[in-house]
């Protein structure tokens, strides 16, 4: 069986390939040969990829990206199709928790930054996959904002975290997990 993780991986690197390596995203500043360079070395090089937190990794981290960025876009995307065999993404249940809300959040980057984008529909099981992923990001999320932050999915469910005024968002589970993720100009929400 697939999982969404893995679909969206896939999906990702369609779209990078679609777009071309100079398409911008919308992770500020990043084009999607960024984007594939930065998921490239977040699973095949973590020492590095502790420069993405940790300023003393930075330089570390600076080198690997000048590394891969130089590569053909081709093989880039290659592998971030093709993960290593020895990452912990490859053991069995840690790829769905480390790897589907990277990959489905970074393809829509892709998607949405396009002219001409239109929401997804997923499957039911997928929207179930995605509102346990939008549970898991609601805690960091409310502890950032001002107040209780609740979110509202019709048909999964309502979570809520933290303290004070609330904040509702509803939408379907993807739209509501690129809002927690900071995607709220391009999430298709109700916020209230």
């Amino acid at each position: 069986m697939t999982s969404l993780a893995r679909t969206e991986r896939l999906r990702l690197v369609a779209a990078a390939r679609a777009a071309g390596e100079d398409a911008p995203t919308l992770c500020e500043g990043w084009t999607t040969r960024d984007l594939a360079t930065h998921l490239v070395i977040r699973e095949r090089e973590p020492v590095a990829a502790l420069g993405i937190a940790l300023p003393a990794f930075a330089a570390r981290l600076a080198d690997k990206e000048r590394d891969y960025a130089s590569l053909p876009y081709s093989e880039l995307l290659g592998l971030v199709g093709a993960p290593p065999k020895w990452t912990p993404g490859a053991w069995p249940g840690v790829g769905a928790v480390m790897n589907t809300t990277e990959y489905l959040v970074h393809h829509e980057d892709i998607r949405r930054a396009q002219l001409e984008w239109f929401p997804r529909r997923l499957s039911r099981k997928d929207n179930e996959t995605v509102w346990a992923q939008c549970r898991m990001a609601l805690v960091p999320a409310a502890a950032k904002a001002k107040g209780r932050t609740e979110i509202v999915s019709p048909g999964f469910g309502r979570h809520a975290a933290g303290r004070g005024e609330t904040t509702t968002v509803t939408g379907e589970p993807v739209e509501i997990l690129l809002w927690l993720l900071g995607r709220r100009d391009h999430a298709l929400v109700d916020v209230r």
